[in-house]
């Protein structure tokens, strides 16, 4: 006969075995063996390497302002229930059952949270206890105190989401993450001048956590909006691997008076031939694109940071190997814009296309190129490996860029 607990433990493995089908799909023997292990290799290498010395970068850097890296941790994930569509009718009329799952998944969250931050705390811990000196004791206090944020905004976005609509809730949501911000701001001056206030402020933020936590525990007629959290949790790698994948998928059309970008209208290219056409196409298409410019941002900023935390010489082979990832990752922008419904009417010329995408990927990935290359340049002041790789690196990445086309 189900219960609830096996309910609960037959989503749960069902979920964790679809997300590892996901990363099978992405990580195989190839994948493993020639960027997973060498870069894992690498990073253990730079973590024991940073316990004896810490990057310069880290010299200019206050601590109050590194632990803003704990606003957007604390602030990525969600609360969710292991609920689906399939359960509405029998929920519905078993709410002994709802509120079940509901305890059991806030304990799975809960533990997900801890080991998230304990192994978030474990990368930054040369940071923490090397370079700014913190003791066991406070360390472990930050770590605790970062827990608790995790959890408490985790279910306070969710609270808003369920609540607010539209402009309310992007205020609300707003208000909470400058309130957090400036709460870290704060607990930084006060772990550096071992103020009282910093304990304060963490059994402060342990006794909001119980109590957000005791609030969703206890809210009721959430059914529908908590099957469609865990559907987009439970998809959101998923929607990644499409992207990868280059899929199309139909998105709703939104009418705007007028566009973000190109206003005008203008054309990019002087000479109107059919492969300028097209280059200028899926430009502007892409910029137009909000959610393909947050995407594009927020890997350019990842990996900027990623670049950040290893030594000079690997810094400049890392750049390099960008032009290959930025070109791969354009690509996806490419191959939604030409296998897209209005593309398809027209007959092109296979030379024309594969010009036109050799052009587009270039120019896209360009940008990302050029911000990277001046991080890298600023951290090293290696100015001649400056002169000599910049204008070669910028030759590769229009090589690599015509490969991409004539070999996919």
């Amino acid at each position: 006969m189900t219960t609830v607990k096996r309910l609960f433990l037959h989503r749960f493995v069902s979920d964790w075995k679809y997300q590892y089908s996901l990363w099978k799909t992405v990580v195989d023997w190839v994948v493993a063996l020639y960027i997973v292990i060498p870069f894992g290799a690498l990073f253990v290498h730079t973590y024991i390497n940073w316990w004896g010395a810490i990057p310069p970068v880290l010299n200019y850097i206050p601590f109050d302002v590194f632990l803003f890296l704990l606003i957007p941790f604390s602030w990525s994930g969600t609360f969710r229930i292991f609920v689906e569509e399939a359960d509405q009718i029998f929920l519905f009329q078993r709410s002994t059952w709802m509120r079940k799952l509901t305890q059991y998944s806030m304990v799975y969250y809960l533990g997900t949270s801890l080991v998230l931050t304990s192994l978030f705390f474990a990368v930054l811990a040369p940071f923490f206890v090397v370079h700014y000196g913190l003791t066991g004791e406070l360390f472990f206090w930050l770590l605790f105190t970062a827990f608790c944020s995790k959890v408490s905004l985790g279910i306070l976005k969710q609270l808003i989401e369920f609540r607010f609509q539209r402009l309310m809730k992007i205020v609300t949501k707003g208000g909470a993450f400058a309130a957090f911000s400036i709460f870290f701001l704060y607990m930084g001056t006060s772990i550096i001048a071992k103020s009282l206030s910093f304990w304060i402020m963490s059994i402060f933020l342990f006794l909001l956590m119980v109590f957000l936590i005791a609030k969703r525990l206890t809210l009721k007629g959430t059914l529908l909006k908590d099957i469609e959290v865990n559907s987009g949790v439970k998809l959101r790698f998923a929607n990644v691997l499409l992207k990868v994948a280059g899929s199309y998928k139909k998105k709703p059309v939104i009418l705007r008076t007028r566009p973000w970008l190109f206003r005008n209208s203008n054309s990019i290219f002087k000479k109107r031939t059919p492969e300028n056409g097209l280059v200028e196409l899926c430009l502007k298409a892409t910029l137009r694109r909000r959610s393909n410019m947050v995407f594009y941002l927020q890997v350019l900023g990842a990996y900027a940071l990623f670049l950040s935390i290893f030594p000079g010489t690997w810094k400049w082979v890392l750049w390099g190997v960008s032009i290959l990832f930025f070109i791969s990752m354009v690509k996806l922008y490419w191959l939604e814009l030409i296998r897209s419904p209005f593309v398809s009417m027209f007959s092109l010329p296979s030379e024309t296309k594969e010009n036109a995408a050799a052009r587009s990927l270039f120019i896209m990935a360009l940008p990302a190129e050029i911000v990277l290359a001046v991080c890298v340049v600023l951290q090293t002041q290696d100015w001649l490996y400056a002169l000599i790789l910049l204008p070669l690196g910028f030759i590769v990445s229009k090589v690599i860029a015509k490969m991409f086309v004539m070999f996919s």
